[in-house]
């Protein structure tokens, strides 16, 4: 799974996007779309997600 900055219109989203390969082709699915880039810099909320996002799993931040 990844992050990626998606185009849509004049605007530009933040998705979480998982790969997977179905019939020997690599297919991208959308899990989540975590809103407009503009926005979410506005309220402060990238450095965040980034931060959520680059933890493993194992890491435990109570």
């Amino acid at each position: 799974m990844f992050v990626r900055a998606k185009k849509s219109g004049r605007y530009e989203y933040l998705q979480v996007v998982h790969n997977e390969r179905v019939d020997g082709r690599v297919r991208q699915r959308v899990i989540a779309t975590l809103g407009r880039v503009d926005e979410l810099q506005q309220e402060g909320h990238i450095d965040a997600l980034l931060s959520s996002c680059s933890r493993s799993p194992d890491d435990t931040h109570v």
